[in-house]
């Protein structure tokens, strides 16, 4: 009896035909602690970027390290981004070039996949400095 009370009182089945928008994707990423966030760049990020990386740049094994991101200080800076000793990119005016293409479609959508980011929280000035 309580079943059909509720189905009755339920919402309405939705008969048109068009799909419903996703929800709005969360930054998930600045929501983790450190703990989880190292696990995340550890377990996930650097394997699954290396590979990118070792596939633009058409070397036979991944030569992407924490540091290649996070700079030779990583440890002491606490892996802190925007890194300083990367070069300096305003988006506005981002270098022409394979690099930059590469950025753009590769590196920046596959690292906001990675982490869980949105793209108005991930872009070129995340990691270089403006």
């Amino acid at each position: 009896m309580l079943i059909a009370i509720a189905l009755a009182c339920g919402p309405t089945a939705n008969t048109s035909k068009t799909t419903p928008a996703p929800p709005p994707r969360t930054d998930r990423w600045s929501k983790l602690g450190f703990e989880d966030r190292h696990s995340v760049m550890t377990f996930t990020v650097l394997p699954n970027m290396a590979r990118t990386w070792r596939d633009f740049q058409k070397t036979p094994s991944p030569e992407m390290t924490c540091r290649t991101c996070h700079g030779k200080d990583a440890e002491a800076n606490d892996y802190k981004m925007p890194n300083p000793s990367l070069p300096h990119i305003d988006p506005a005016h981002p270098p022409p070039g394979p690099m930059t293409e590469f950025m753009k479609t590769r590196m920046v959508p596959d690292m906001i996949n990675l982490l869980g980011a949105s793209a108005e929280h991930f872009g070129c000035n995340t990691c270089h400095v403006k």
